[in-house]
Parts: structure tokens; C-alpha cells; sequence
């Protein structure tokens, strides 16, 4: 084991109390794709940087791009946690992990079993009309065809979007 790994699984072991922060790092061994590796988002070929993809702006102005890449590359909804996922959702458990902070919008988090889980960037999970605000699935919106729509003709959404949204 390199001195590095060593160091942490000190810290780890000597800790009664440990906030988690994380990112698309912990999700790539569950075969979601991050952004910068060599295998990551970056490095593919889109007409948009994947930045501007997933923007409020974006999503307004060309919205059945932005669908076309989320339900490619966002919605990887037969993904299981991996090692680092269950070993989080074991220590918060035991009382050692007092919460975990996360820029994925995956569940995979929760999935494994953790509980007290703050996601910075929302959930593929949670998705609102943005008109009258009724709740819809991830697999609605992976299995609609076009731009996912609510009954009432509003754009279904991440209330990520939703917060930033136009009037």
C-alpha cells in the first residue's frame, strides 16, 4: 500500500466523525462516465462542450439537444454502487459518517444506503414539470421519445433547471 493510501486509512481509522465530499470519481467504477479521464466527457465528440450542454441557457435554447446527450450520457439508470458506495453507506451505519456531499446526480449514493446525502447538482431522480410542478421518473424521461413533456404541456426537468429557469 503507497504512503498516501496509508496516511488516509489512518486519518479513517482515527476518525469518530467523517464528512465524505465527492464526485464523478466515485461513480466510474459503477460504469459512469466522468468528465475529465481519458474515457470521460470531455474528451468526446459533441457539437457542445458537455458544460454548456447541461447549462440553464443550453436547455432553453436547444432543448432537444440537451435531452438527446442527458438520456445518452446522464441517465445511467442500470448502474449499481460499487466498493467506495457501500463503504459509505456502511460507516454512516455505524454512526462514523455524519453525511455525504455530492456532485453526482446519479443515487447511487442512496442506492447503497446512505442516508443524510446532499447533492449539489439534484438528481436524475427528482424531475418536476416546470410549469405545474407534478413529479416524473428518470425512466420517463429516459423512455420518452422527444423533448419529455408533462400533461399540462410543460417541459418536464431537474430542478436544477428549474431554479434557473426563465420566466
Amino acid at each position: 500500500m503507497n504512503s498516501e493510501i496509508s496516511v488516509l486509512k489512518q486519518y479513517i481509522d482515527e476518525s469518530e466523525k467523517i464528512v465524505f465530499f465527492g464526485g464523478a470519481g466515485v461513480s466510474t467504477e459503477s460504469g459512469i462516465p466522468d468528465f475529465r479521464s481519458q474515457d470521460g466527457l470531455y474528451h468526446q465528440k459533441y457539437d457542445y462542450p458537455p458544460e454548456t450542454i447541461l447549462s440553464a441557457d443550453f436547455f432553453f435554447g436547444h432543448t432537444k439537444a440537451f435531452y438527446d446527450f442527458y438520456r445518452d450520457k446522464m441517465l445511467c439508470l442500470d448502474a449499481q454502487p460499487n466498493a467506495a458506495h457501500l463503504k459509505l453507506a456502511e460507516w454512516e451505519r455505524e454512526g462514523r459518517l455524519l453525511a455525504v456531499v455530492t456532485q453526482n446526480i446519479d443515487g447511487l449514493h442512496q442506492k447503497a444506503g446512505s442516508k443524510n446525502v446532499f447533492e449539489l447538482h439534484g438528481s436524475v431522480h427528482r424531475n418536476r414539470c416546470l410549469t405545474c410542478k407534478k413529479s416524473f421518473s428518470a425512466e420517463f424521461i429516459l423512455n420518452s421519445k422527444a423533448v419529455p413533456r408533462c400533461d399540462c404541456g410543460g417541459l418536464v426537468s431537474r430542478p436544477a433547471h428549474a431554479v434557473n429557469s426563465r420566466p
